[in-house]
């Protein structure tokens, strides 16, 4: 699953991993469903913090979910890019049937 360079950002941010490295790869990992398994199963537990490989302390808090900090703005740009893409995946069909009605 391809989490883009935000949600890789944000799932290495709330997770603890790899913080302050360049991100490379932005699929989901073994390695990422891992520590939200534990995750999850301290905060299930009741447990404060949890410590990651590499010794960083990570905090094991809900969220809350109408903070602004916790939602995305998407920029024009992503919007007209998302919209140009739907557009010419149905062009690309259109063409596609009149191609094969012609034969």
């Amino acid at each position: 699953y391809d989490l883009a360079r935000v949600g890789r950002y944000k799932v290495n941010k709330k997770l603890g991993l790899h913080v302050g490295e360049p991100i490379t790869s932005s699929t989901l990992t073994e390695e990422d469903v891992v520590a939200t398994v534990e995750y999850l199963v301290r905060l299930h537990e009741g447990q404060t913090t949890m410590t990651v490989p590499g010794g960083v302390e990570v905090p094991v808090e809900t969220d809350d979910i109408d903070h602004f900090g916790n939602r995305r703005l998407r920029t024009v740009g992503e919007l007209i890019q998302n919209q140009i893409r739907v557009g010419m995946s149905r062009m690309e069909r259109v063409v596609r049937e009149r191609m094969t009605t012609q034969d």
